[in-house]
C-alpha cells in the first residue's frame, strides 16, 4: 500500500493535520445515477455498492452482496439476472460463521480488462481489536458488518507490480471520513472509483493524537469516492518514485492564550 508512517510524541492537548496534496481533475461522482435496470430475486436484505472505472468513472459496476452470495454487473449494462453475474463465497470455516471472501476474477471494461477482483466480508468485531475508529464504530452498529475490496487495474499510462503490469487499488474497511458500509438500497450506495489518476495524499484512517503518547500517522495516495471508506488507495510499488515522499505539517495550539499557535513540518520517508 501507499502508505507513509511518522512516529512523534505529541505534547499538545490538540493538534491540527493538514497534508501537502497533489490534485488532478476528477469525475464528479455525485452526478452518477445510481439505479439498476433489473435486479434477480434475493434470498435476504441486499447490500449495495457502485464501483466506477476510468478517469470519467465511464464503466460501472454494480456489487450487489445477498448472503453468500455477490452479484456483479461485470459489463456495466445495469442488468445483474445475466449469466456469469453471480459469484458464491468461497468455501470456508469464516464463510459458515457469516464472514465471505468473493473471488470476483476479471472485470472487462472497454479496452481494459481489470483483474484479481476480491470483495470481503468480515465481523467488524474481530477488526475492531485493532483499531479504535472500526471499534467505536461497532459499538454504535453492532449488527454491521465490514466490507473490503481489491483489484488490479489497468491503467496504460502506469506501470504497476500486478498481472502485466497492473496497479493494484483497494478500499480497505474505512478511511480518514469513515467506515465503507455497503447500503440498504441503489439511491444510498456507495461509489469507488478505480483506475483513476486524480489522486490525492490522505490520512489511511481516522488519526487521534493524544497527549504524550507515540503516534503513528499514516498516510496513503488514492482517489476518493462518494461515501465515508470509499478512497482508493493505490498500491504504489512503481508508481509513486521511491524519493517521492508526502509532507506532514502539525499545528500544536498555543501554549498561553493570545499566543500563536505552533507549526511543524514533516517530510514522511518510511514506507510500509
Amino acid at each position: 500500500m501507499a502508505i507513509a508512517t511518522m512516529t512523534y510524541r505529541f505534547l499538545p492537548t490538540a493538534a491540527v493535520l493538514a497534508l501537502s496534496i497533489g490534485w488532478a481533475s476528477a469525475a464528479d461522482l455525485a452526478q452518477i445515477p445510481r439505479t439498476i435496470a433489473r435486479e434477480p430475486a434475493y434470498k435476504g436484505k441486499p447490500k449495495y455498492c457502485l464501483l466506477v472505472f476510468g478517469p470519467e468513472a465511464a464503466h460501472r459496476v454494480w456489487l450487489v452482496q445477498d448472503g453468500d452470495t455477490l452479484y456483479v454487473d461485470r459489463n456495466g449494462n445495469g442488468d445483474l439476472t445475466e449469466p456469469g453475474e453471480k459469484v458464491a463465497a468461497e468455501k470456508s470455516e469464516i464463510a459458515e460463521a457469516g464472514e465471505y471472501t468473493f473471488k470476483v476474477g476479471d472485470i472487462p471494461a472497454g479496452p481494459h480488462v481489470h483483474k484479481l477482483l476480491y470483495v470481503i466480508v468480515s465481523k467488524l468485531d474481530r477488526l475492531a481489536e485493532v483499531d479504535d475508529a472500526l471499534k467505536a464504530f461497532h459499538a454504535k452498529n453492532p449488527q454491521a458488518l465490514g466490507y473490503s475490496l481489491l483489484a488490479e487495474i489497468e491503467m496504460p499510462s502506469l506501470k504497476g507490480t500486478g498481472v502485466g503490469g497492473r496497479v493494484g487499488q483497494r478500499a480497505s474497511y474505512n478511511d480518514a471520513h469513515g467506515v465503507l458500509q455497503f447500503a440498504d438500497s441503489p439511491r444510498e450506495a456507495p461509489i469507488i472509483h478505480l483506475g483513476s489518476q486524480s489522486w490525492q495524499v490522505t490520512l489511511f484512517g481516522v488519526q487521534t493524537l493524544t497527549l504524550g503518547r507515540v503516534t503513528d500517522v499514516v498516510l496513503g495516495v488514492g482517489t476518493p469516492g462518494v461515501g465515508p471508506g470509499t478512497t482508493a488507495f493505490i498500491d504504489y510499488g512503481g508508481v509513486i518514485p521511491e524519493n517521492a515522499f508526502p509532507t506532514l505539517e502539525v499545528t500544536y495550539p498555543p501554549k498561553q492564550p493570545g499566543e500563536p499557535p505552533f507549526r511543524e513540518r514533516y517530510e514522511l520517508k518510511q514506507r510500509c
